[in-house]
């Protein structure tokens, strides 16, 4: 049986693979600037042990002013090593640790649930996710943070059944490891320990030694300092929360704001306006709605999260087949005895607390990463339990339909993502910025300048990509990233939509001259030029007009 359980997990792990891998550097249809940011970057520590901006072997990479830890980066070098500066070398570490969830979502459900059959179908659940896919497919850290915080928390869970020490020391360092790719585990990973400790310390305090309790005490005390530290002392460390949250977001304050003003114009009593209209109201009233707002029907079966580049058309980020089964997990695990099965309800509660004192691309799948495999895990064990409570025969008849109606539901995320998302708003993943940069490549020498405009937003980081462009030299020009008129090596960056029609003082004088103007720029009419290129999106949009002067 056990060397059973391992060959059906091993072929679960393939079919993982399968829909992660396969394809890979076309599908998703275009590069993100952030994948383009975390791919250059891991090729400039490659080559020079310094990122982007000069700085050597750094914890925080600054491109937007979001200051990304660097796990991931350091991850991709190896891939990038073999096979160089590609899409596929820089999605391959973000798809396999999505893949290898399979493992560590299957481990967490057997120490929940002490049962294989659970957990080899927990592990076909996230093997199949559109979720776990979507986001595996995209160069995504949050995915390689979720392996080590899956990993970690159960061999917490597991020191609680097996009364070994040694299960709280590996679990802290996995948990730790998560800190260094993404930002969310620094805050989530020592909430769900908190939490976790309390109940540890109310359901087992009679039954573990001194020792363990200590232990994971210091655990929990180590884990918090580190987080503190990486996030308040470390250069760069709240640069993204700074962004973001809903205390110092332009937004709120303007909501706030505005309420005031209208108290105003209806005369209202300034006391009313004091009591109703602060920060002491209007900051719980924003975190409130947004915490609500992921656990939706919209966000989690139908219309899936932001940012929107993640979204596949008419597709949630679970199938619709697991409504009633994570319903009846949860009504399950509410009136079970068993002290270990309150867990999942403990991180279901506390997984988007976090995400939930931001306000930018609220919903957010990234920063709610955690909040979806312990549905799964609750997914698994309802629809277990459903199926099991039925004589053999009825048992095969509903384990024979519903294993159709999963199939129907994977088979229609993967048309609608291989299909649809491949031609439905492609601009939010620069979809036709390969074709343009590999047409630039073919006159770039014989060019005096490159004048790009911005007007599709921070473009930079995919022609470092494309172009390969040498990061020993890019530090020495002073990385200068695209600000308006400014650039590297030939390329300057400007403002205008359509620069070869729009031009200013400001523009360089020269003889051979590549304009990248907006696609939907109208053509130079009356003016005489020595070529025109234009790039096309898969959906027959135009991206750019290339036009050499």
């Amino acid at each position: 049986m056990k060397r059973f359980f391992w060959v059906l997990l091993g072929l679960i792990f393939l079919v993982a693979l399968f829909l992660r891998f396969s394809q890979l550097a076309k599908i998703p249809v275009g590069f993100h600037t952030d994948e383009a940011s975390l791919g250059y970057n891991a090729y400039s520590l490659l080559m020079t042990g310094k990122d982007e901006a000069g700085r050597a072997f750094p914890l925080y990479i600054d491109t937007f002013g979001d200051n990304r830890p660097t796990g991931y980066n350091y991850l991709a070098m190896l891939p990038i090593k073999f096979f160089g500066l590609s899409i596929f070398a820089t999605r391959l570490p973000s798809a396999l640790f999505g893949s290898m969830s399979v493992f560590a979502i299957a481990f967490l459900s057997f120490v929940l649930f002490k049962n294989k059959k659970i957990a080899l179908l927990t592990g076909m659940l996230l093997a199949i996710a559109p979720w776990s896919v979507v986001l595996s497919r995209a160069s995504d850290e949050a995915v390689v943070a979720l392996f080590f915080i899956l990993i970690g928390f159960a061999f917490l869970f597991l020191s609680l059944r097996s009364k070994r020490q040694l299960y709280i020391i590996l679990g802290g360092l996995f948990l730790l490891i998560s800190f260094f790719f993404y930002h969310t585990p620094r805050v989530f990973v020592p909430m769900l320990f908190l939490v976790f400790l309390g109940y540890f310390f109310w359901q087992f305090r009679t039954r573990l030694s001194r020792t363990h309790h200590t232990l994971m005490i210091s655990v929990f005390c180590l884990l918090s300092v580190i987080a503190v530290y990486l996030v308040f002392l470390v250069s760069g460390g709240t640069g993204r929360f700074s962004q973001v949250n809903i205390f110092t977001f332009p937004e709120t304050k303007l909501v706030m704001q505005e309420q005031i003003r209208e108290d105003g114009s209806m005369h209202a009593p300034l006391i009313t306006t004091r009591v109703f209209h602060n920060k002491l109201v209007n900051y719980p009233l924003t975190f409130v709605s947004n915490y609500l707002t992921y656990f939706t029907g919209d966000f989690l079966f139908i219309k899936g999260g932001l940012p929107i580049w993640y979204q596949v058309p008419s597709m949630g980020l679970l199938y619709l087949i697991e409504l009633p089964f994570l319903l009846y997990g949860l009504f399950l695990l509410c009136k079970s005895d068993d002290p270990l099965s309150k867990l999942p309800l403990l991180w279901l509660l506390i997984a988007p607390v976090v995400s939930s004192i931001t306000v930018d691309d609220v919903p957010n799948v990234n920063r709610v990463i955690v909040l979806f495999p312990i549905m799964e895990v609750i997914v698994g064990y309802g629809l277990y339990t459903f199926v099991t409570k039925f004589k053999k025969n009825t048992k095969l008849f509903i384990s024979v339909g519903v294993t159709l109606l999963f199939i129907a539901n994977l088979l229609y995320f993967q048309h609608q993502y291989i299909v649809h998302a491949s031609t439905h708003r492609t601009w939010y993943r620069n979809n036709g910025f390969d074709q343009m940069v590999a047409t630039l490549q073919e006159s770039y020498a014989g060019s005096d300048r490159i004048i790009v405009t911005k007007s599709m937003g921070s473009m930079y980081p995919l022609i470092l990509f494309y172009m390969k462009y040498d990061p020993a030299l890019y530090q020495r020009e002073g990385s200068s990233k695209d600000r308006e008129y400014t650039g590297f090596g030939k390329f300057l960056f400007v403002p205008q939509d359509c620069p070869s029609i729009t031009k200013d003082s400001r523009f360089p004088i020269g003889h051979n001259l590549i304009y990248i103007n907006n696609g939907n720029c109208p053509d130079d009419k009356g003016k005489l030029v020595k070529k025109q290129v234009i790039i096309n999106r898969e959906d027959g949009t135009k991206a750019f007009k290339i036009v050499y002067d």
